[in-house]
């Protein structure tokens, strides 16, 4: 079945979301994210729902730049922006190089500029795009665990070391590292997920993240009709999990749980949105 989105447009984001998120510096910051109409990345990893909102061919050039007109419009730019295109910014399927000149122009006015990619993609093109922005540029990798048999059967074309050297590039390039990690996978327990997270927000921060966002894992992520096999992970266990990481952090990095289909009217819910921003656990 093609549940593809049917009201795509390659010259509109998909969605644009403006919210708050620690800077790193014991304050907050205004983030505006883009959720870029671009080419299906060919990763395929088992988990992902993302190819829903993406489209069957290569982007048109020109496209990302009118897309980014509709979505920042006559508001004038500031804080931070987040162009996400559910696959990888430097592949040039998804996102035209050629276009770069004319994407950094309306970036100005940004202080920092996120995007995603996986390692595979694009390492000159991470200079050029760089090098284009008066930003600072910052990139999201989805390296979802580091336990190696998970890692595997998430289809994600990348080992730890694989995501070791591309942590240690960024570094080389002045780039900063945003990593995202879910938790949970089909066929274990909450308790080796929620452990397993842990170990693996530790080694995102020990290879320089900046920012380690946690995801739980969802029915509608995918999984290769597995879903029914997600450990049943509480929301008290993901307070516990973020509790503990920010505390593994230790300021070295933001850590923050992703929130976004959880009960708002969850006392318990509500907590870890103030602990997201403030990167301090306590307890009201």
């Amino acid at each position: 079945m093609n549940n593809r989105n049917p009201s795509l447009d390659p010259d509109r984001p998909y969605a644009v979301v403006r919210e708050r998120e620690p800077d790193g510096r014991g304050g907050q910051v205004d983030v505006t994210t883009v959720f870029l109409t671009a080419s299906e990345c060919p990763i395929g990893c088992s988990m992902c729902d993302l190819w829903q909102n993406t489209l069957q061919i290569p982007t048109p050039s020109g496209a990302i730049v009118r897309q980014l007109v509709a979505a920042i419009g006559d508001v004038s730019p500031s804080g931070w922006i987040k162009l996400y295109n559910s696959g990888n910014f430097f592949d040039p399927q998804s996102i035209p190089p050629s276009d770069y000149r004319a994407i950094a122009e309306r970036l100005a006015g940004f202080d920092r500029v996120i995007v995603e990619n996986h390692p595979k993609f694009g390492r000159r093109r991470l200079s050029e795009f760089r090098d284009s922005i008066d930003a600072r540029l910052e990139v999201a990798v989805g390296l979802e665990t580091v336990q190696p048999r998970w890692l595997d059967r998430l289809g994600k074309q990348m080992s730890r070391g694989d995501f070791d050297r591309y942590a240690s590039l960024l570094r080389t390039e002045d780039v900063d590292l945003r990593v995202f990690l879910i938790v949970g996978v089909p066929g274990v327990s909450a308790r080796e997920a929620i452990r397993w997270a842990r170990l693996s927000v530790r080694h995102a921060v020990h290879v320089g993240a900046r920012h380690v966002s946690l995801i739980p894992a969802r029915a509608g992520h995918g999984w290769n009709g597995r879903s029914d096999e997600l450990p049943a992970i509480t929301t008290p266990d993901l307070a516990d999990l973020l509790a503990s990481s920010i505390d593994d952090a230790g300021g070295r990095a933001s850590v923050t749980m992703d929130l976004w289909d959880q009960d708002v009217h969850d006392r318990m819910v509500g907590q870890m949105n103030v602990w997201n921003l403030n990167q301090r656990v306590t307890v009201s």
